[in-house]
């Protein structure tokens, strides 16, 4: 009794006093401490760059008024052909702007703290407040905010004045600092491209999480010895008493669950000194915890209170999910102790959109986040930089695990691109840290040096010390200096692991593409092989193709193997971004197109990855007389039925690669075809496609967020136009031109097409696949917008929306960006799951010579002993070696795959030279001698033919160690029959 009592009188003489208690089933009604303005409304803005724009008295009235999220690109982008060689759309304008927001504050915040906060700027963003510069930001895609308070005058006019540059060097290298500020990464769209707010606390405040320039670090809520019958969570909270004097503060935090009861409540007191900064810690318990699963992802919100003499001065709400997770090298990725694989994709953080570029309301990310969970998601890659507040919040809500990274481009970097990526990737940790969806952090998007590696711990163990999660860098097997210190295998098109000893997770596999209105060879060719360009294209596949593609490199790559974590589908909806077919405005490697219409790969996942029964027949059922083709369904089931117009056309349970099932020669004939899928002979779920009429009217649908269409200046309506039959069926085949009027409020953004230039933003486009998608910006003055659309042969059709007004008063208001809530679901178990093979751990078989061997293209490399006559030069080829000079015998060699002989990638082919030894490279001199090859390589004088083709045989030592990359044969600039290089090693004996 007596130690209690000292302990007592210790926290006391300490000014710190913590308790906790449970309180459940308490209703939690939070009093409002704390202002947020949404701060989107009502801008200026100018494509210029005039002369004293950050002043207070500089005349605007001229500029135009717009609303954030704004970027000035969506006017100039999704316009011109792909470039292909990998490059994104370059065609934009690039330079410096202005942005300008008039605002006053009421007399009541007078006395308060008054801070702004960037979701982001692209850019590099200059922030005055009254003509006094705040400070820059350039990393493009981090939060980051000032302390306005001491710049501004309550009931007067204030002018926050925004320069931002979106300029860039030609190419990426040598686009310092900022490398990651290329089209090659994410298109150059530039502007105050994502939310901005104002924060007015109490001057005895929690402090904001935005460690740019404001040096904060705002809450940090984490979970410990979790399981079904218990939690610990800790709350630790910085404060910050900007009061002339001394406060005694209560800091007490409740646990709010989803039903809004508080479950449990922890508090702390001290007494803090005038200017003080302090971090209260407390921890409570939460009993029988709802458990954050990727299948139901239950989520807590801890509101943390401060108090002075009883009395609520300030509040802050953090996010909570419940939840232990484990990446095992041998088992793979278990949630709460629950296995569960993981599917999903990479997805650029720029998001872009035909006819509206980066700059999207939150719903809209929303919307896209709902179609990934359609599909079954459950794993997102950013690619290469953050995502957005509302993504990752989205991720937290759908049950999305995130592989998170701050930002970067692709490669090692040093001097001032360094200092900006290491501090950028603490500005987002900090910010993002208590979001349970984050899993692992990205160091980046390749390899590091060891003081650069030991810089990223650093950073993670001083900011997310308790977080437990993961990190590693893309292309970590590029470089020794990556081991022990990354903890999670990040591959790339990998078909075999590079570190036996670390889980494995894939970030960018299946990374072909194909448009969406290509249905198949047997459908008529809308713009795609009888384009002019379709011989520059990499890929000239169809959307039946891609779709067939989606299922085998996800069963053969990641799905059949149990060790192997998962992965991440490259990538989710097309962008600018480097694509590699110059018949498309896109890289069309998405599920989805620019607008979000899904493709038949979208339902072809769908059917391997949600858990409930599944089933998708490939296609249309539109065909000529006289039509015979295969049919294919894919099914998480284990086996299907297929009929026409009621006769079984046959039965299949021989799947391959898991999920799709082909039927052979299926005879078309008008009517429908059904496809039936099932388990130990049950029929568990059914899918029938009915051939549509002729065209016989235009239908449109509108699309808005959860409550409507805000007349903020800046929301986004969607209408979708579809050609139906009499029966109010799409029209697969259908397409041709519409035309739109428009009457009311509004502007008009348009929509695309993928195989035409020059297609955005016009009051017209044409049908793909019988839907296309168009969308209309709300104007800061609401009312109702009349939309006509009309096309040749069939009657016009119209639509009103009304959009719905926002109360903004002196340039503030309180409305926040929608999103849609109460999305919580619990999804099943799976219900079949084809036969895995049996995994061996331990089991390797790797190469002394060729260590950490990685291969990215297409098809499949794998790693050959003993080089000699009669050895198959290919993986899908039946040519063999026949003549071998003597030095190549008995070498080991890699077996490439021919198919990718006119694919390009910077790191296609890399391994780390496990002894001194020499390489040769094997060359088809019909194609133009790569860079690589050229700087590392000398031509050796001799040939080698493999089967009909001469080849070059090119020569080099390595030493142990020594990391070599070896970049794609080439980019669809070399004839069809071309040979792909293949690489032999020898261990050097003299």
């Amino acid at each position: 009794m007596k130690f209690l009592n000292a302990m007592f009188l210790l926290l006391i003489g300490l000014g710190v006093f913590s308790c906790n208690n449970k309180s459940v089933d308490v209703v939690h009604t939070p009093k409002e401490t704390r202002t947020k303005y949404n701060f989107n409304l009502d801008w200026k803005f100018i494509k210029e760059n005039p002369q004293d724009a950050q002043n207070k008295s500089f005349e605007d009235s001229s500029w135009s008024t717009i609303s954030c999220p704004h970027t000035f690109n969506d006017v100039d982008t999704f316009d011109d052909y792909s470039l292909g060689h990998h490059d994104g759309e370059e065609n934009q304008w690039r330079g410096t702007v202005w942005y300008r927001k008039h605002f006053k504050l009421p007399e009541s915040d007078a006395g308060k703290k008054v801070f702004i906060e960037f979701e982001s700027v692209r850019q590099i963003a200059d922030v005055y407040i009254n003509g006094v510069h705040l400070g820059q930001n350039q990393t493009g895609f981090i939060p980051f905010g000032f302390d306005l308070t001491s710049h501004l005058k309550f009931n007067e006019d204030n002018v926050i004045a925004v320069k931002v540059n979106n300029d860039r060097g030609d190419h990426f290298r040598d686009n310092f600092p900022l490398v990651w500020n290329h089209e090659h990464w994410h298109p150059t769209h530039g502007g105050i491209y994502r939310n901005v707010f104002l924060h007015v606390t109490d001057p005895l405040h929690i402090t904001l999480p935005l460690y740019d320039n404001l040096e904060t670090l705002g809450t940090y809520v984490y979970a410990e010895n979790i399981s079904a019958e218990n939690a610990e969570v800790t709350i630790n909270a910085e404060v910050q008493n900007e009061y002339a004097e001394a406060k005694n503060v209560t800091c007490e935090s409740k646990i709010v669950n989803n039903e809004g009861k508080v479950v449990a409540v922890a508090s702390v007191e001290k007494s803090m000194a005038a200017g003080e900064k302090f971090t209260f810690s407390a921890t409570t318990n939460v009993s029988k915890p709802n458990r954050w699963y990727t299948r139901h992802p239950y989520m807590y919100s801890v509101e943390t209170v401060l108090k002075v003499e009883g009395e609520a001065v300030d509040s802050y709400s953090t996010p909570l999910g419940i939840r232990s997770f484990e990446f095992n090298k041998d088992t793979g990725f278990s949630n709460n102790g629950e296995y569960a694989k993981l599917h999903g994709w990479g997805q650029k953080p720029t998001n872009a959109w035909a006819g509206l570029g980066a700059a999207l309301p939150d719903w809209l990310r929303d919307h896209t986040f709902q179609l990934m969970d359609e599909a079954g998601g459950n794993f997102i890659r950013w690619g290469h930089c953050a995502g957005s507040p509302a993504e990752v919040a989205m991720g937290d809500k759908y049950g999305f695990v995130n592989l998170m990274p701050g930002v970067s481009g692709e490669s090692e970097d040093e001097g001032e691109t360094w200092d900006i990526r290491i501090k950028a990737f603490k500005d987002m940790i900090v910010y993002y840290r208590n979001h349970p969806s984050i899993m692992i952090w990205e160091g980046g998007n390749w390899a590091e040096s060891e003081a650069h590696y030991q810089e990223i711990l650093d950073v993670i163990n001083t900011f997310d010390s308790n977080g437990k999660r993961l990190m590693g860098n893309r292309r970590a097997d590029v470089k020794n200096d990556s081991e022990g210190y990354v903890s999670i295998e990040i591959g790339t098109e990998g078909w075999e692991r590079e570190y036996p000893d670390l889980p494995l997770i894939e970030s960018e596999y299946m990374r072909e593409e194909a448009p969406r209105r290509v249905w198949d060879k047997h459908s008529p060719d809308d713009n795609f092989y009888s384009h002019p360009n379709i011989e520059k294209n990499t890929y000239k596949i169809t959307s039946e193709q891609f779709a067939e593609r989606q299922v085998h490199h996800w069963w053969d790559k990641m799905g059949r193997k149990a060790y192997h974590v998962g992965g991440a589908n490259w990538i989710f909806s097309d962008g600018t971004h480097g694509g590699r077919g110059q018949t498309e405005v896109t890289r069309a490697s998405g599920e989805v197109d620019a607008v979000r219409l899904p493709k038949e790969a979208f339902y072809a996942l769908k059917a391997m990855w949600r858990p409930e029964p599944q089933i998708h027949i490939i296609g249309h059922w539109n065909y000529n007389e006289g039509t015979k083709k295969d049919i294919f369904v894919v099914s998480n089931t284990a086996g299907v039925k297929l009929y026409v117009n009621g006769k079984l056309i046959g039965v299949n349970k021989t799947p391959k690669s898991g999920y799709l099932y082909t039927f052979k020669n299926v005879e078309w004939e008008a009517g429908e075809i059904k496809a039936e899928g099932i388990i130990d002979n049950e029929v568990r779920v059914t899918q029938t496609k009915t051939t549509a009429g002729k065209p016989a009217a235009l239908k449109l649908t509108p699309i808005t967020g959860p409550k409507g269409w805000r007349a903020d200046g800046s929301d986004i309506a969607l209408i979708d136009i579809e050609v139906v039959d009499a029966e109010g069926r799409r029209c697969p085949l259908a397409k041709g031109r519409v035309d739109f009027t428009v009457d009311g409020p509004a502007i008009w953004r348009g929509g695309y097409n993928s195989g035409k230039e020059n297609s955005t933003n016009n009051l017209y486009l044409d049908i793909e696949a019988g839907i296309n998608r168009v969308s209309v910006r709300s104007l800061l003055k609401s009312g109702t917008v009349s939309i006509t659309a009309t096309k040749e042969g069939l009657p016009s059709v119209s639509i009103e929306l009304t959009s719905n007004s926002v109360e903004i008063e002196n340039g503030l208001t309180t409305e926040l960006p929608q999103v849609f809530r109460d999305v919580l679901t619990e999804e099943p178990m799976p219900v079949y799951t084809p036969e895995i093979p049996e995994y061996i751990p331990g089991k390797t078989n790797k190469s002394k010579l060729f260590t950490k061997f990685s291969y990215t293209g297409d098809g499949k490399a794998m790693l050959r002993t003993n080089m000699h006559w009669g050895k198959k030069a290919y993986t899908d080829m039946e040519e063999n070696y026949t003549v071998v000079p003597q030095y190549l015998r008995g070498s080991e060699y890699i077996r490439t795959p021919n198919s990718d002989n006119r694919y390009w990638a910077r790191d296609q082919l890399q391994f780390i030279a496990g002894v001194k030894m020499h390489i040769y490279v094997l060359h088809d001199d019909t194609v133009k001698r790569p860079e690589f090859l050229l700087s590392d390589y000398k031509d050796s004088g001799d040939d080698i033919t493999v089967g009909k083709v001469m080849m070059s045989i090119f020569h080099r030592v390595a030493e142990a160690g020594d990391s070599i990359i070896m970049a794609g044969n080439s980019d669809g600039d070399s004839p069809k029959n071309c040979r792909m290089y293949t690489v032999v090693g020898k261990k050097y004996s003299h």
